[in-house]
């Protein structure tokens, strides 16, 4: 069984394209750019299920059309739409000197402002929008955004945020 650890969410299938089981996958971030990737994986009930990719092409800035092993048909492919597409953290080419680390990476981890102290512990991150958000455990919510982050470990998101939470 794939641990969802060793992967990392690249978007959406939102629909299918033509009538051969293509599909569209709506990508939530470019990761799937830097990715030399067999397989992607969908989930479907609660479990990742790997396709082998046979072609893929972009649509647009955003939209991914992917052919996979076993979906040879419009009704095949139908039974896809609405699962959430991930790759292999392998797969996907990182630098040396900066592990690999996605806005999921950080959940349970303590948010600590530079000038406020404590903050919270992240619950869930909500990349739906245009604005990404961190749920925190007492139900506040913390706009994430690369240039409010100072540092990162184990334990701890490190931020400078620019108003009081």
């Amino acid at each position: 069984m794939i641990s969802p650890d060793t992967l990392i969410s690249i978007g959406t299938i939102r629909r299918t394209h033509g009538k051969n089981g293509e599909l569209q996958c709506h990508t939530t971030n470019e990761l799937w750019e830097n990715a030399d990737a067999e397989f992607v994986f969908l989930q479907i009930n609660a479990i990742f299920v790997p396709f082998r990719v046979l072609d893929w092409r972009t649509k647009g800035a955003e939209d991914l059309i992917l052919r996979l092993k076993g979906v040879d048909d419009e009704q095949a492919a139908t039974r896809l739409v609405g699962t959430e597409a991930f790759m292999l953290r392998q797969d996907i080419a990182q630098p040396e000197d900066a592990p690999l680390i996605t806005w999921q990476d950080i959940v349970g981890r303590q948010v600590i402002d530079t000038e406020q102290g404590k903050i919270g512990i992240i619950r869930s991150v909500d990349e739906s929008t245009a604005n990404t958000l961190a749920e925190l455990e007492d139900g506040r919510l913390m706009p994430l955004h690369e240039d409010f982050i100072v540092g990162i470990t184990d334990d701890t998101l490190t931020v400078t945020l620019p108003f009081m939470l």
